[in-house]
């Protein structure tokens, strides 16, 4: 009986460890990326770039260019774009976020270096949806 005791509990732990390895990489895990590394990948190609990031959550960190662009009236969106200090860019990461996220990013003032997490567009350039203030340094 001990023999099958222990048996079970190996197959158990064996199933544990085979479950959890295939689990996917916490959101945490995600390494940032620059704004105008970004930016370079997309002018380089597009496409590359959408078939690596698009409809994926990724962090992106970057310098505000101006304040944040909070919803008007009736709008549901604010904006945000980020570049990186000195960039010779002309494009900067769009980061469009609810207005659920309004008070913290009505923190974030222009120069300021900022995180961001959010789901990555490049239909139309090179955005991020549904962003997410993770930090104002």
């Amino acid at each position: 009986m001990v023999t099958k005791s222990i048996w079970v509990s190996r197959l158990m732990l064996l199933g544990l460890l085979l479950w959890t390895s295939c689990q996917p990489a916490s959101l945490s895990a995600v390494e940032p990326i620059s704004a105008d590394v970004l930016n370079e990948e997309y002018e380089r190609s597009s496409v590359s770039v959408r078939s690596k990031y698009d409809g994926k959550e990724i962090v992106v960190h970057g310098y505000a260019v101006v304040a944040a662009d909070m919803p008007n009236s009736g709008e549901d969106q604010g904006s945000l774009f980020l570049k990186n200090n000195g960039s010779k860019l002309a494009r900067s990461v769009a980061c469009w976020f609810s207005k659920n996220q309004v008070e913290q990013f009505s923190k974030i003032r222009g120069g300021q270096y900022v995180t961001v997490r959010g789901v990555f567009n490049g239909e139309a350039g090179v955005e991020l949806k549904f962003c997410k203030l993770v930090s104002i340094e």
